[in-house]
C-alpha cells in the first residue's frame, strides 16, 4: 500500500471514530501549486528577510530552481 492510500485510509478510520464521539470537520488543501502564484525571488528574499539562512535557505533556493513538472 502507498503512502497517500495509506493516508487516505487513516483520515476515514480517524473521521469515523470521531463521529461517533463528537462533531468533525475535515479540511484538505491541495498546494501542489502553491509555489506556481509567486515569484521565486520575492519569496526567497522574504525568507532571508525572516531570517532564514545558510542550509535552510539553500534547500529552498534548490528546490525552487530549474524544476519541471509533467502530468
Amino acid at each position: 500500500m502507498d503512502s497517500t492510500t495509506h493516508a487516505i485510509y487513516a483520515s476515514v478510520d480517524q473521521a469515523i471514530t470521531s463521529f461517533e464521539n463528537k462533531p468533525t470537520i475535515g479540511v484538505f488543501l491541495d498546494l501542489s501549486k502553491a509555489f506556481d502564484i509567486i515569484d521565486h525571488n520575492i519569496l526567497l528574499n522574504n525568507l532571508d528577510w525572516h531570517r532564514v539562512h545558510g542550509m535552510a535557505l539553500a534547500w529552498f533556493r534548490s528546490y525552487l530552481s530549474n524544476r519541471k513538472q509533467f502530468v
